[in-house]
């Protein structure tokens, strides 16, 4: 789930929601927000079809000293218009555990980026919807925080909830909605697709009713195998195709459901057989380089290789430039509203390209504020210098504006080049809920990880396969 991120640089998800930080942006790549208009249909190279948003998930759990993934969102600043960071935690008893981070409100606000913070639910938690008294203090505690703190909107990642909260989800989502669209702010929600390997899980979202009640619903179509599975292909195009298919019959309007796109993969022992562990698309650049080796690819397009690493032969399936264009394209087809790519800082400098030359215009900008200080140079809020392109509205509602009349208008879009860096996601530390908080084991939203395939637990993985 998470998983960020429109091209919605969403996303994706962990043991009780995405540890991202969902960065909605237009897949054409160029437009910025808070609030800003996004690229419409016919706007770049790519005039063929509807030009996609992409969202962006990013983790600030998983961020080293040197802000690393943080230079990465620089460097690709013209493709964010809205930024969605695991910042909130609801508590059982309905209380709003606060990460969030004063730089990157700067930040975003000098580059008027619209920022929809992820809220996921401590632990997987489901108290809180089960008690009414507990989901109106939720409600309360999480609309009084958007208004205080001027945020465009909210993305939800509730994972690891009980079937009995199906109900009292729904329920939940409306009187939030009900409360945010007073204020003309967005409100969307991440869900486990039926008929994956956390097909319990996915039985708790009603997808008609969340639908009702949400300005977007990310469909997280990735870890159709995972770390507690049989090696094998992240997302497969069919099973991609299934859950798409699933989602549009169940009632969720193709115009407001986002597809979640990965730019990871796991490297499995399989000889002793054990447990697999994710590895970012960067991290399998530079094994493929370290070991010479040269993947292959399944009939659907998904690659794969094995390697030895001390006596023990491992097998690793991932999501790249070229397998992830076929996913592009359902999403194009069938008029969807934009992708949602778990996670920033995994994915290349080539699969940037490649999916803002699939999703929409893709050219070259510069002249970015940092993110935080220790990002790029230090810079203070409000002397960033602008990017040339699209003129930026604030405000909500021309976020709205755009997204309602992106079948029809016209504009322009601009794309930053993409740079390679390397963010191994932590279990601990920055936010956690059911892992994402603080106190409490790191998770990541929008995949799970359990022996069972249930949850996944961040700080049971071990680290990255080591290059050697």
């Amino acid at each position: 789930m998470r998983g960020v991120a429109v091209v919605s640089l969403f996303a994706h998800r962990r043991a009780g929601t995405h540890v991202l930080l969902a960065v909605l942006t237009s897949v054409a790549l160029g437009v910025s927000g808070c609030g800003s208009a996004l690229p419409m249909p016919g706007s770049g190279a790519n005039s063929g079809g509807p030009v996609l948003r992409v969202l962006a998930f990013y983790d600030p759990s998983a961020e080293k000293p040197t802000g690393t993934v943080q230079s990465l969102l620089v460097a690709n600043r013209p493709a964010i218009a809205e930024l969605a960071p695991l910042w909130y935690q609801v508590m059982p008893d309905g209380s709003l555990r606060d990460q969030s981070s004063n730089h990157l409100k700067a930040w975003a606000r000098s580059e008027h980026i619209a920022l929809m913070p992820l809220v996921v639910n401590h632990g997987g938690t489901s108290r809180f919807l089960l008690s009414a008294a507990a989901r109106t203090r939720a409600v309360n505690a999480l609309a009084a925080m958007v208004k205080r703190e001027n945020y465009d909107g909210l993305n939800i990642d509730f994972e690891q909830l009980k079937s009995q909260a199906r109900g009292p989800l729904v329920e939940f989502m409306r009187q939030l909605h009900t409360r945010l669209r007073a204020m003309n702010k967005l409100l969307t929600i991440d869900i486990i697709p039926s008929g994956s390997r956390r097909a319990a899980q996915s039985g708790a979202y009603n997808y008609a009713g969340l639908a009702r009640n949400a300005d977007e619903v990310v469909l997280m179509t990735y870890d159709a195998h995972d770390n507690g599975s049989a090696p094998g292909p992240i997302a497969p195009l069919s099973w991609v195709k299934r859950r798409i298919n699933v989602a549009l019959a169940a009632g969720i309007p193709r115009n407001r459901l986002v597809l979640g796109i990965a730019d990871y993969g796991y490297d499995w022992p399989v000889s002793p057989r054990g447990r697999g562990v994710e590895i970012g698309l960067n991290q399998v650049d530079a094994l493929l380089k370290a070991k010479k080796i040269t993947p292959k690819r399944n009939a659907s397009g998904e690659p794969y290789f094995t390697y030895t690493r001390g006596g023990v032969t491992h097998v690793v399936w991932y999501e790249d430039s070229r397998s992830v264009l076929p996913k592009i394209e359902l999403a194009r087809r069938d008029g969807l509203a934009g992708l949602g790519l778990w996670m920033a800082g995994f994915e290349t400098a080539h699969y940037w390209h490649a999916v803002r030359a699939a999703a929409g215009t893709a050219t070259t900008a510069a002249g970015f504020t940092p993110l935080i200080p220790h990002a790029v140079a230090k810079v203070s809020p409000g002397s960033s210098t602008r990017v040339a392109g699209p003129s930026r509205h604030t405000g909500t509602g021309a976020v709205k504006a755009a997204r309602s009349s992106a079948a029809t208008g016209s504009g322009t879009g601009a794309a930053a080049s993409g740079t390679q860096t390397s963010s191994a996601r932590s279990g601990t530390g920055g936010v956690s809920s059911s892992g994402k908080g603080v106190a409490s084991p790191a998770t990541s939203a929008g995949r799970s990880a359990s022996p069972a395939g249930g949850s996944r637990s961040a700080d049971a993985r071990p680290n990255p396969p080591a290059v050697a």
